[in-house]
């Protein structure tokens, strides 16, 4: 087998250098590149990278994505007939880029096409394949061939990472040799999750690298000053008990007959044409969950205070990274970061804020109050908002249509009680009276101070019924943003 065992120190040394002083400063030079998501990759000693392919110029913008470490252990896939007609051309390719050779045509009955794959994987190293198989037309992602599920399916402890380079079928076209100056851009996606069989690996790994082509679309018009709707953002509020989760579900279920849904929940929920797809387990969310657990666990209040704090932090981080990375036409959230800590605030102190201060506490919160500064008197009363304020934290999400599941406490706690689990330290009748009263408290503000489209829905009515008029009050809301017809 090919790979480092066969390349001296002083080989490695050179290669790298070439990378560095000369290839990546060169396409730099050229082709302007653009990369975002590169932390997807960057954290891996072993994956298998699949990307769509137009152009030659795809392997030099991909290998200038790799850590040193990793380029030394990455091999591309290339066709040997190609670059087999120049012997300079050939030996630099098999120097730099230390790829497997394949020639179309030549598979003999009875041996493993897949083979020198296995055996580089077996031995730590990393692939980089393109799943269509061959260059395609420019600019036009084909439909994945077989092969990378069969492999994937053998590997499924190994992360695939899916990227999308927009730009090479233009700077360096099919059929020609010369390059064009033009700017390209390269989305990395998170880490994918594969299960099932070959042929669900394949439709799962081309489902994500089409995602991840339609968020570079769009944010590529977004840097050519092209206006675009942003995911209409909707938060479902409530007591323990109240239904929330199962109402927020419900929506997403609903809204997604028609387009793409994101459900943020205890776990991370995709909607599609009504089918349920899971998402990728993305760093923030599984640290997120590890926390949540940690917060749920708690015995007493103020030991639940911040593994509380630090799970809503994540959970706004990660609405932004879902925005960033799947671009829903909708974000369902079970719950609100930022509502959330305005209502929670009622269990901690004695003085809960007047409407008026949670309409300031939202501005601060949001980025939107630029009045504040580090001896502003909110401040004093409310230490931990100095603290997000000075840590820059102060990016939360306001929601464009929020629902409040309204239940009698008393009604909360026997549905909690009959799930079987260990109730949590807020969950009684007095704290969640006092959490009740909080949430209307917020509601009423973002009514009547920051016109929020609010509703507040009956939860002790039959869940069909609760359901029923959630859906309503988000169709009304929708039909008021001319954004979300």
């Amino acid at each position: 087998m090919r790979g480092e065992p066969e390349h001296g120190k002083a080989h490695r040394a050179l290669r790298r250098m070439i990378h560095l002083l000369v290839l990546r400063p060169l396409a730099k030079l050229l082709f302007g590149v653009y990369v975002r998501g590169r932390e997807h990759l960057a954290g891996h000693d072993q994956f298998i990278l699949i990307a769509n392919h137009n152009s030659h110029l795809d392997i030099i913008l991909l290998f200038n994505l790799l850590t040193l470490p990793q380029l030394d252990r990455t091999h591309a896939v290339a066709e040997r007939t190609y670059f087999a007609r120049y012997k300079w051309l050939f030996r630099s390719v098999e120097f730099l880029y230390q790829p497997i050779w394949i020639e179309r045509g030549t598979a003999t009955r009875g041996t493993d096409p897949f083979d020198e794959f296995k055996q580089l994987l077996e031995a730590g190293h990393s692939l980089i394949i393109f799943p269509e198989g061959t260059r395609g037309k420019p600019g036009e992602l084909v439909h994945f061939r077989s092969g990378i599920g069969r492999l994937v399916v053998q590997y499924k402890s190994i992360p695939v990472v899916p990227v999308f380079l927009k730009g090479p079928e233009r700077a360096l076209p099919k059929a020609t040799a010369i390059m064009l100056p033009l700017t390209n851009f390269v989305a990395v996606g998170p880490p994918q999750l594969v299960v099932g069989g070959h042929r669900d690996i394949t439709q799962h790994l081309e489902a994500a690298l089409r995602d991840l082509e339609q968020a570079t679309s769009k944010s590529y018009q977004r840097r050519r000053g092209k206006k675009e709707a942003a995911a209409q953002t909707i938060a479902v509020l409530g007591i323990d008990g109240s239904g929330k989760s199962t109402v927020s579900r419900s929506i997403a279920e609903t809204l997604s007959a028609a387009q793409s849904v994101c459900l943020i929940s205890d776990t991370l929920q995709f909607y599609n044409n009504s089918l349920y797809r899971p998402l990728q387990p993305l760093g923030t969310n599984v640290f997120r969950e590890a926390i949540n657990r940690a917060a749920k666990n708690a015995k007493s209040l103020k030991l639940y205070k911040i593994p509380k704090l630090t799970e809503l932090l994540l959970r706004n981080q990660l609405f932004h990274e879902i925005r960033r990375w799947y671009t829903p036409d909708h974000i369902v959230m079970d719950g609100s970061p930022l509502l959330n800590l305005l209502a929670w605030v009622a269990l901690y102190r004695d003085d809960p804020p007047d409407e008026t201060t949670i309409a300031r506490l939202i501005d601060i919160l949001t980025g939107n109050d630029q009045q504040a500064g580090p001896h502003d008197p909110l401040f004093s009363e409310y230490p931990e908002l100095k603290a997000f304020w000075l840590l820059k934290l102060n990016r939360m999400v306001l929601p464009e249509t929020i629902l409040l599941i309204d239940v009698d406490p008393a009604t909360a706690c026997e549905r909690i009680a009959s799930r079987g689990e260990e109730m949590q330290v807020h969950e009684n009748v007095e704290k969640l009276t006092r959490l009740r009263e909080s949430y209307l408290r917020v509601l009423a503000c973002l009514g009547s101070h920051l016109d929020i489209s609010t509703a507040v829905i009956n939860g002790n009515a039959p869940l069909e019924t609760v359901v029923e008029h959630a859906m309503q009050a988000v169709r009304s809301s929708s039909a008021g943003d001319p954004d979300h017809d």
